[in-house]
C-alpha cells in the first residue's frame, strides 16, 4: 500500500545497489582476506574510518549544496567503494597483509 513514486524510488535504489554488488564483492573479498591475515587496524580503517571521512562529508556536501535528486546522490555515494576496492586490491598485492602469528 504505497505510492507509485515510492515505488520507483524504492526500485531505483535497488538497481543502483545491484550495479555495485561486484565492487562490493571484490571489496568484501579484500577486506575479509586482509583480517584474516592479521590486519586488524586496516580493516576497521575500513569499516568506519572510511565511511566517517569519506562517505558522510560527501554525502553532506552533495545534499547540502547541490540540488541532485536522491538517486543520483545515493549513486554517487555508492561509487565511493571504488576508491576503497582499489585501496584493498593495492594493500593486497603489497603483501604485507600476511603477518606470522606464531613466534
Amino acid at each position: 500500500n504505497t505510492t507509485g513514486e515510492v515505488k520507483a524510488l524504492a526500485g531505483g535504489l535497488i538497481a543502483i545497489t545491484a550495479l555495485c554488488m561486484p565492487v562490493v564483492s571484490f571489496l568484501h573479498s579484500c577486506y575479509f582476506t586482509l583480517r584474516s591475515g592479521g590486519k586488524t587496524g586496516i580493516t576497521f580503517l575500513f569499516d568506519s574510518g572510511f565511511m566517517s571521512v569519506v562517505n558522510l562529508p560527501l554525502a553532506y556536501v552533495l545534499s547540502r549544496f547541490t540540488s541532485l535528486p536522491l538517486l543520483a546522490l545515493f549513486g554517487l555515494c555508492q561509487t565511493t567503494e571504488l576508491l576503497k576496492a582499489g585501496l584493498g586490491y593495492y594493500l593486497l598485492r603489497r603483501g604485507s597483509w600476511a603477518q606470522n602469528l606464531v613466534k
